[in-house]
Formats: structure tokens, C-alpha cells, sequence
């Protein structure tokens, strides 16, 4: 592997499709805590942060540091390199042109930025498994100056904004004191001269029970308070969200230098509330669980299984980098666990993601005991069948409304059980958690979960929002989908023969039950499933006494054609894939929702509440491709030529890690042509089906 694979950048004189404030890049601490921004460092979101640190590893998030603003000084003339937005001023002059070039790393990120004959490379680095930043700045000139640094501390929660009503900040060690106006950069209130002092050392800044310690080095700190008010997040106002924000300047650094520069380092760190320790590291760094290292050397790394072709070998080793961002610990101490966080920058670890995520995230990539680990962690949150749809974000309790997670459990199981051939593991960890979802199932949970007569599984009422198309704003449920939902019948037939599979030396007698169940279910679906005029319905929903099927083109059907052990033969899986490509399939993935149906909507934009209407009514979502390129190599009669066409297809979408979020795939995209990267920057489901996707590709068996 050549290093530079991993290294992505930003060059604002090349043909970017994104600007620099529109590209993003994400560093995650393998906590839940992460560094998120921009490729000019703008803050954008309120999600963007040097620092944000999990309190309750992976959730309680805060944001403590929100970017470091630099300032310099040179002959007479003062420039603001890292470019700022308020609500009512402009942003400082010509921000944008002093971004040379804009680089991402296996945790790093550097802005290199030239101006007035100086050069300032400033890097940031966030540790794994520990809430710690550090950003070191390089300053190259022929010519004497200083470069003056101000931390924009937040210390809040990172779904909120800090504004005048927020609890005020305190610092340790000394009275802080409002600056008085300075109307020059917009309506930042700053104070530009006099105040104490003294040689950089470690300063404790307080909000409530958060706190983060700032310590120079190289620099001179200067203790004077500065209160920056009327910051606009713009990606917040897109989204019709709150978008105005009140920072502090606790104190600012200077290093002074003279002819050829000079070096200065600031450290951020997490108060004694924020996560400071546990066992998480960066993947591949060392150890037995080390991912990236796996893919280039180790006997389980996908990248070892890519043997055809070099495009296919630098996907998998950048996607397997991609994929170590969204394992995290769950707890501390002892009993800590593993899981997978859904996306960054807001969400949680999500059941249904997990398991979704969890083949191609940890089993491709060769971290088979994290996988276990993370399987034990929600099997043992099984609550009636079910395990949860999410973990709070904060202390309450698990969510469990869903129909589909624990039958993605099933699968995941399976899965690793298949990978490690490691029968006694899953006898003592996984068949219980197994067993007790198919009785469950079978006898009727929570949400109007069960099966019915005919041995398919009927869930929710028009209130409900169980299946993966689960929007809901307002008292609205955007895709009403309850009764006998397609994928649904589809993983429970998958789960009942899989789990047969592995209980079959054991249990022959279960085994045998599960079997017969799952040759009903198959009859039931042939029969009720099955569309006329091409594919499969979407679902059956119950009208009097009766099951009407309902005729929407969605992507749903695709697992059909994709599972190993589907209820749907040869023929009808090709049927699937046919409507699929007519209809559905887009180069990033495929859409929710046909264009032809009067319910589509072909762009996500808006509030909230427009945004979740078109979530799942036409957004393409791309996740869904790696069951879409399963599909078609598990009907095609000619293997090569599938995979040469699947290569192709995955190629525009790979090509994303180079744009808009660095090194990473979005959760969703525009329905309609150019089908622009939204939502959440960086999902966990869309880099593990893709990196999947690409391990299929390039394998030489004979089936996926």
C-alpha cells in the first residue's frame, strides 16, 4: 500500500466540485468523540469542533473547542487567515485565497496557507481513545511578525448552540472580563491590547460540569477574556435550524517570530468529565485488532482477497481506513464494550446500522473479536425479542422501535460465525440472543410484532415507523410501511435457515422445526410477494380480513435478490434486479422511491421537516448498493463480466471519498441527476456496504 492513498486533499486552484467551506473532513477518537470542519476551517455546523468529547463513551457528546482563530502580523498589516461568518458582518478579507492546499490523514488533518510572503502550515491531531487535541502551527517567512491564536471555546452540548442565556464560562486562576467592542472582523467583540502576561502554561476554562484545559507551547499566553458574539453556522440555516452562536476567547497565544519563522503547539484537552481513557485505538496502529494494517499484511484483511486489479486494492484499503472512524467503545472500565456509531457527526450507535454495518466494517476487515464484542453488547440489550433501535444519546434507556434490527442480528451472527468458523463462540455468545428473537417472532412482541398463519411476520399500525424508512416530524409518518413489509419476510426467512444452519449438529431438533417454518415462509412469499408485472411488492397491508399488496416501486425487494438464503428463486431474483435498474439505480446508489411515482421528490433540501418528507420518497441512499451488486452476482450466469460491470458501477460513487467529506461517504444524495452528497457526511452503512461491495468484486470464487 503506498501511504498517499490515505492522504486526501483540497486544492482550491483544481476543478473541485465542492468549495472549501462546503468540504469537510472528520478525525473520530474511537470514543464517539471526534474533530470535524472544513477544508477552509469555517465553522459551518454546530457540530464542527477541534474538540468534541463523549462524557458517556460513545454518547453525551459536548463540544469544547470549536476552531482556533488565527490572526497575523506583518509589516504594519494585520490578515485573518482562517476565514469566520456572522450574522450581521461579513466574513475578514480574502479568507478563501490564502488556502494553499487543504490535506487529510490517517489522523490529521493540515491547512497550509500562504500570505503577504508568509507561509503558516497549521496541523491538527486528535489521539485515539482519549478527549486530547493538539494543533501545532509551522511559520515560514523572511520577514518578522506575529501570529496571534485565539481558541473558540463552546463548552456545550453538541446538539445545542452557546448564546448570551447559556451558563457563562469561568476561568480558573484569575477574573475574566468581558473585551470591550472592536467593530473591525464583523461582531466579534475583541480586546487587541493590554491584559497580563506570562509564559504559556495550562488554563482551565469552566461551563457547568464541563471544562477544557488550554496549554501553549512555544507561544506567550495572554490572559485576557474575549466574548466573540453572532458566529452563523450556515449549514444549520439550510436545514432551518437555529444557526447563530456566541463563543469565548478564554485567552489568547502569541509566537513572535523573526526571519525564517518559528513553531508553536496548542493542546486541548477534556476536562475530568469528558472521556479520558479506555481501551480504543486507531486501527492498524498495533495490536490484534488493528484493521489497516490487516488489509495490507494480515491473513484476514479484505484487502488480501482483492486480487484482481489495483483500483480494487487502493478501494478496499481506503474504505477499510473509512471504516475504522466509526468503531467505538461503549462504557469504560472493565466492562467496557464495542459498537458502531451510525454516522458522524449526530448520531448515536443504532442497532439496525450495526448490524447492517458490521459485515463489512469488522468482518472484512479482519476485527472479528470487536465483532463479537459488539454482537454481545446488543444481544445482551435484548429486551422481548427485540434489540434496540438505538442507545439514548444521554442517560435514559434503549429505544427499541424497530422490526428489522433484530433480523439484521440474525444475520450478523451468522456472518461471523461463518467468518471465524468458530461454532463453540456462537453457541455460548450469539445462539441464545437468536433463539429468543425467532420465538419472540413467533409468538408476538412489542409493536404488533409476530407472525401470522401463513408464517410471515406482520409488524406496526399507519402510526409506526418499524422498518429502515422510519421518518417521522410533527406527528407526520412520512412512509406509513406496517403489515407484511418485503425486506422484512425476506431476513426472516434468511434468519430462520441461517440459524438452522448453525444449530444443526447441536439441536438437530430445532434445526429441523426452523427449516420447516422456513419452507412455509418461502410458499407464502411466492405467493404473495411476487409482482405480476415485475419484481415484488413493497408490502401487504391489512384491509378488513384481507392483505392487499401494495404496488410502490421501492428498493426494499432488492434483499431478496441479495440474501444468501432467499425466499425468492433465480428467476424471480433477475425480476427484482430488472425493475431495480429501470427504476431505481443511480452511479451513487439507489433511490427510494421510483420518479414516476407521484410521491417522489428528487432533491433533499429544506427544514427538517421537508428533509424527512423526502428522506425515504425518492432520496437515493447509498448502502443500498451493496445489496444491489450481491444481487446481481448471485443471479448472473457469468461471473467475470458481472464483476467487470459491478466494478464500474462502484467506481463514481468511490470517487466521493475524494470530495465532499474526505475520506468518506455520505448517508444519502439527491434522488435527482447530479445527485449532490447530503445528510449525515460520513455513515457507517454507506463505507461498509461499499467496501463490501468492492471485497465481492474482487474475489475469485465462484459465488459472493
Amino acid at each position: 500500500m503506498d501511504s498517499s492513498d490515505l492522504v486526501y486533499a483540497f486544492d482550491p486552484e483544481a476543478e473541485n466540485p465542492a468549495s472549501s467551506d462546503e468540504t469537510e473532513w472528520l478525525l473520530a477518537d474511537g470514543l464517539g468523540g471526534y474533530a470535524m470542519g472544513t477544508a477552509s476551517g469555517m465553522l459551518t455546523r454546530r457540530y464542527h469542533g477541534l474538540l468534541v468529547a463523549a462524557r458517556r463513551p460513545p454518547v453525551e457528546r459536548v463540544v469544547l473547542v470549536s476552531q482556533i482563530v488565527e490572526t497575523l502580523r506583518v509589516d504594519g498589516q494585520e490578515f485573518w487567515p482562517t476565514p469566520m461568518r456572522f450574522v450581521d458582518a461579513p466574513e475578514p478579507d480574502a479568507a478563501n485565497s490564502m488556502l494553499s492546499r487543504f490535506e487529510r490523514g490517517p489522523g490529521w488533518v493540515r491547512w497550509l496557507m500562504e500570505v503577504a510572503g508568509v507561509s503558516i502550515e497549521k496541523r491538527l491531531e486528535r489521539d485515539q481513545g482519549c478527549g486530547v487535541a493538539r494543533v501545532s502551527y509551522t511559520v515560514r517567512s523572511d520577514r518578522a511578525g506575529v501570529l496571534v491564536l485565539r481558541p473558540l471555546v463552546a463548552l456545550r452540548d453538541f446538539h445545542s448552540l452557546r448564546t448570551g442565556s447559556t451558563e457563562p464560562v469561568k476561568i480558573a486562576g484569575g477574573p475574566a472580563r468581558r473585551a470591550g467592542l472592536d467593530g473591525d472582523h464583523g461582531s466579534a467583540n475583541r480586546a487587541t491590547a493590554g491584559g497580563p502576561a506570562r509564559r504559556a502554561g495550562s488554563l482551565v476554562v469552566r461551563a457547568g460540569e464541563l471544562e477544557v484545559t488550554l496549554d501553549g507551547q512555544g507561544c506567550r499566553r495572554i490572559d485576557e477574556r474575549e466574548d466573540w458574539t453572532g458566529f452563523l453556522h450556515e449549514r444549520e440555516r439550510e436545514r432551518g435550524q437555529d444557526c447563530i452562536e456566541d463563543l469565548v476567547v478564554p485567552c489568547r497565544f502569541e509566537l513572535a517570530f523573526g526571519q525564517g519563522g518559528g513553531e508553536a503547539s496548542v493542546t486541548l484537552a477534556a476536562g475530568e468529565t469528558g472521556a479520558t481513557g479506555g481501551s480504543a485505538r486507531r486501527a492498524g496502529s498495533d495490536g490484534e485488532h488493528g484493521s489497516a494494517n490487516r488489509a495490507t499484511a494480515g491473513e484476514h484483511g479484505s484487502a488480501n482477497r482483492a486480487t484482481k486489479g489495483g483500483s480494487s486494492r487502493r478501494a478496499i484499503v481506503r474504505l477499510t481506513e473509512a471504516a475504522a472512524q466509526f468503531v467505538v467503545q461503549r462504557g469504560a472500565g472493565a466492562d467496557a464494550g464495542v459498537s458502531i456509531i451510525a454516522g458522524y457527526p449526530w448520531f448515536s450507535d443504532w442497532g439496525r446500522d450495526t448490524m447492517i454495518s458490521l459485515p463489512g466494517l469488522l468482518l472484512e476487515t479482519g476485527r472479528l473479536a470487536e465483532a463479537l464484542a459488539t454482537l454481545r453488547v446488543f444481544g445482551g440489550a435484548l429486551r422481548n425479542g427485540l434489540i434496540p433501535n438505538r442507545f439514548d444519546d444521554y442517560a435514559g434507556g434503549a429505544h427499541y422501535n424497530t422490526v428489522d434490527a433484530s433480523l439484521w442480528y440474525l444475520h450478523a451472527a451468522a456472518a461471523w460465525r461463518e467468518a471465524t468458523d468458530d461454532h463453540a463462540g456462537y453457541t455460548e455468545h450469539l445462539q441464545g440472543p437468536c433463539l429468543k428473537i425467532i420465538e419472540a417472532y413467533r409468538n408476538g412482541t412489542d409493536y404488533d410484532i409476530r407472525m401470522d398463519t401463513d408464517g410471515l411476520i406482520t409488524a406496526g399500525n399507519p402510526d409506526t415507523q418499524l422498518t429502515w424508512m422510519d421518518a417521522r416530524r410533527d406527528g407526520v409518518t412520512f412512509t406509513p410501511r406496517f403489515g407484511k413489509c418485503v425486506e422484512i419476510n425476506a431476513l426472516w426467512h434468511h434468519g430462520l435457515v441461517r440459524t438452522a444452519t448453525a444449530l444443526a449438529d447441536d439441536a438437530p431438533d430445532t434445526a429441523r422445526d426452523l427449516q420447516q417454518l422456513a419452507a412455509k415462509v418461502c410458499t407464502s412469499f411466492a405467493e404473495q410477494f411476487i409482482n405480476p408485472k415485475g419484481g415484488l411488492y413493497d408490502r401487504l397491508e391489512p384491509e378488513c380480513s384481507l392483505w392487499q399488496p401494495v404496488d410502490e416501486i421501492r428498493p426494499n425487494q432488492v434483499f431478496a435478490a441479495s440474501l444468501s438464503e432467499s425466499p425468492a428463486d433465480v428467476r424471480t431474483r433477475r425480476s427484482i434486479l430488472e425493475v431495480i435498474e429501470n427504476h431505481l439505480l443511480t452511479p451513487f446508489g439507489l433511490r427510494t422511491l421510483a420518479p414516476s411515482d407521484p410521491a417522489y421528490i428528487g432533491q433533499y433540501r429544506g427544514t427538517l421537516f421537508e428533509r424527512d418528507r423526502a428522506y425515504h420518497n425518492g432520496t437515493v441512499w447509498p448502502w443500498l448498493l451493496g445489496a444491489y451488486v450481491e444481487g446481481v452476482l448471485r443471479s448472473s450466469d457469468d461471473l467475470d463480466r458481472a464483476r467487470r460491470e459491478m466494478r464500474t458501477l462502484l467506481g463514481p460513487l468511490t470517487e466521493r471519498l475524494d470530495e465532499w467529506c474526505l475520506g468518506q461517504v455520505s448517508e444519502v444524495c439527491d434522488g435527482d441527476f447530479p445527485h449532490r452528497p447530503d445528510g449525515c457526511p460520513a455513515q457507517a452503512w454507506s463505507v461498509a456496504e461499499l467496501l463490501r461491495s468492492w471485497v465481492l468484486v474482487a474475489r475469485e470464487s465462484e459465488c459472493p
